[in-house]
C-alpha cells in the first residue's frame, strides 16, 4: 500500500527529530522507501537521501542535510535533524509500510469472507487509531468505533445519531449540500471531521465520518478513508444497502443481488449458503417483487422496505434491484407455516405502504432464482390489467393468459404448467397411484366417464371414486372454463415427448 508524507511524519515524529517541508497541494501516495545514490530513481517510491547536497527532483524525500537549493514544487521533505542509522531508518520505514499492508490485507480478507461493515471499520480503529463512524441515510449507525473518552456528536448512541444533531443537519438550509457531494469533504461541527458520502442508483446511501484530532496530520486521514470507502463501498454495491445484517444474511443478499444481474450460481456458492442458513433445494421458495403504486405517486424506500421485509419474516432476504425491492422467502422454515398466513400478512404490508408486489410460484431449486423472479415481474404487469384494485398478484392466477400469450416462453414446462397436475405427478411417483393418468384420460375423452374407465380397464364406479379423490386432493373446479383450459394446455405440454429422449433418423 502506497502512503503519503503525512502518513510517514505521523509515525517517524515518534522515533526522530524531523522538519516537514513541503510545496506541493496534494499528497500522492508513494511505495517502499529506496536509497538515492548518485542515479535517478524512476517511478513512485518514497526517496532516502541522507546527505543530499543538490537540487531534488519533485517527490517525497527523507533528507538528513538541508539540499542547497530550494524545494521544487510537488515535493515533500522529512528532514532529519540528528543521525540516523541508515539501517535503523530503513527497518523502521519498512514496519510503517508493513503495518498499513497488513491492515489492508485484513479489510481484504472481511470484504471476501465475513463480508461485515462493523468489522470494517472496526479493524481500521483498532490496527490504525482513527475513530471512525458508518452511518446510512437514515441516520442509523451501522458500524462505529472510537476513543470510549472521546465524543463526535456526528457518531452516535443506541444505534442512531443524537435526534437534536439530525434535526440541526437536516432543517439548515446551509447543510444542504451534505447529501449532494459526491466523495471526500471536510466538515467542522464539534470537531473536525471528513466525510466520504455514498450513493447508490444515484441516491444517497449513507456515508464514513472520521474525527480529525490534528489538521497537522489530515492527509494521512484521507489516505485512510479513502482506502476505507472503496472496501465500504465494494460492500454496498453487493449487498444494495447498509443494512446491519449478519455475515449469513450478507451471504444471501450477496446471492439474490447477484443471481438477479446475470451471473449463474456456482455449486460451491449453493454448498455455503446451505451450510451456513440451512437452506436446501428440500425446501420450498417464493420470488416476491414489491413496487410502487405509481397511482398515488408514491415511491419506495428501498433501505428501510428492505429491513421491514427481512423484519416480518425472518427467513427472507430482500435487495434493491433496478430501483425495486425483490425478496426470496424459505416458506419451509418460515414462522408463518400456513402459506395463507404469508399472504395476509403480504397484503397487510402492501396495503400499509402503498405499494403492489407480485408473487413466484413456489419452487425448490434456488439455481432457478432468476426464473421465478421474472414470473413475478409478470404476474405484477398481467395482474394490473386484470386485477387493478389488488394489493399483490400470483403467477398461480396468471400461468394461463402467460401460456395463451407466450406458450412457455422462457420457462420449462413445469415452470408454467398447472401446479394441481404436478403435485398429481408426485404424488403417483410418492404413492404408487395413477391419479395423473386418471385425469388425462377423462380430458382425453372429452370428460365422459365410461369411455375414460374402459380405456384404463377399470370399472366406472372405481373411476368415479378416482376422480372423487382427485378433486379432493387438487381442489380442482372442473366447472370452471378458464380451468379446463389451463389443464388442457398444461397436459399438452407435459406430455409431449423429450425432445432429448426421441431418436434421430438421417437419411
Amino acid at each position: 500500500m502506497e502512503l503519503n508524507a503525512d502518513t510517514l511524519y505521523f509515525h517517524l515524529k515518534d522515533h526522530y527529530s524531523i522538519t516537514y517541508l513541503r510545496r506541493t497541494d496534494s499528497q500522492p501516495g508513494v511505495g517502499r522507501p529506496r536509497f538515492l545514490t548518485g542515479g535517478r530513481i524512476s517511478g513512485s517510491y518514497l526517496r532516502i537521501a541522507l546527505d543530499c547536497k543538490e537540487i531534488l527532483p519533485p517527490g517525497t524525500y527523507i533528507c538528513r542535510n538541508m539540499p542547497s537549493l530550494s524545494i521544487p514544487e510537488k515535493t515533500s521533505v522529512l528532514l532529519l535533524e540528528e543521525d540516523v542509522s541508515e539501517t535503523e531508518l530503513y527497518n523502521l520505514l519498512q514496519e510503517i509500510y508493513d503495518s498499513y499492508d497488513r491492515w489492508a490485507a485484513a479489510c481484504v480478507q472481511t470484504v471476501e469472507d465475513t463480508q461485515d461493515f462493523r468489522n470494517l471499520v472496526q479493524l481500521t480503529y483498532r490496527m490504525l487509531q482513527v475513530p471512525v463512524c458508518l452511518v446510512d441515510n437514515q441516520f442509523t449507525v451501522i458500524a462505529q468505533a472510537q476513543d470510549p473518552d472521546s465524543a463526535h456528536m456526528l457518531f452516535g448512541s443506541s444505534g442512531h445519531v443524537a435526534l437534536d444533531t439530525v434535526n440541526d443537519l437536516i432543517s439548515n438550509p446551509h447543510l444542504r449540500y451534505l447529501e449532494a457531494s459526491e466523495g471526500e469533504l471536510d466538515f467542522e461541527y464539534d470537531t473536525d471531521y471528513k466525510l466520504f458520502n455514498f450513493f447508490y442508483h444515484g441516491r444517497y446511501a449513507g456515508r464514513l465520518i472520521m474525527g480529525i484530532a490534528n489538521e497537522e496530520y489530515s492527509e494521512r486521514e484521507s489516505l485512510i478513508l479513502n482506502q476505507l470507502a472503496e472496501y465500504v463501498e465494494y460492500l454496498l454495491r453487493r449487498f444494495g444497502s447498509f443494512q446491519n445484517s449478519t455475515s449469513t444474511q450478507n451471504l444471501l443478499r450477496s446471492f439474490l443481488t447477484e443471481s438477479l444481474t446475470g451471473h449463474v450460481p456456482q455449486s460451491k456458492t449453493l454448498l455455503k449458503i446451505s451450510q451456513s442458513t440451512g437452506w436446501t433445494d428440500q425446501h420450498s421458495y417464493m420470488m416476491v417483487c414489491f413496487f410502487p403504486e405509481h397511482r398515488l405517486k408514491k415511491d419506495l424506500y428501498p433501505p428501510y422496505l428492505i429491513s421491514q421485509v427481512e423484519e416480518l419474516w425472518s427467513d427472507s432476504c430482500a435487495a434493491e434491484v433496478d430501483g425495486n425491492v425483490v425478496m426470496i422467502i424459505n416458506l419451509s422454515i418460515n414462522t408463518q407455516k400456513k402459506i395463507s398466513d404469508f399472504y395476509q400478512s403480504l397484503a397487510y404490508l402492501v396495503r400499509d405502504g402503498l405499494m403492489i408486489a407480485g408473487c413466484s410460484r413456489v419452487f425448490y431449486d434456488l439455481r432457478d432464482i432468476e426464473i421465478f423472479y421474472r414470473q413475478s415481474l409478470f404476474s405484477i404487469e398481467i395482474g394490473q390489467k386484470k386485477d387493478s384494485t389488488r394489493w399483490y398478484f400470483r403467477f398461480d392466477d396468471y400461468a394461463l393468459d402467460y401460456l395463451i400469450s407466450y406458450g412457455t416462453g422462457l420457462f420449462k414446462p413445469e415452470q408454467v404448467c398447472h401446479p394441481q397436475l404436478l403435485f398429481l405427478q408426485k404424488h403417483d411417483q410418492e404413492r404408487q397411484t395413477s391419479y395423473y393418468q386418471t385425469l388425462y384420460t377423462y380430458f382425453e375423452t372429452q370428460f365422459n366417464m365410461s369411455h375414460a374407465a374402459k380405456k384404463l380397464f377399470i370399472h366406472r364406479s372405481t373411476f368415479i371414486s378416482r376422480m372423487e379423490r382427485i378433486l379432493e386432493l387438487t381442489g380442482l373446479n372442473l366447472n370452471d372454463y378458464r380451468t379446463r383450459l389451463y389443464l388442457e394446455l398444461s397436459f399438452q405440454i407435459l406430455n409431449e415427448p423429450d425432445p432429448a429422449s426421441v431418436s434421430q433418423f438421417y437419411v
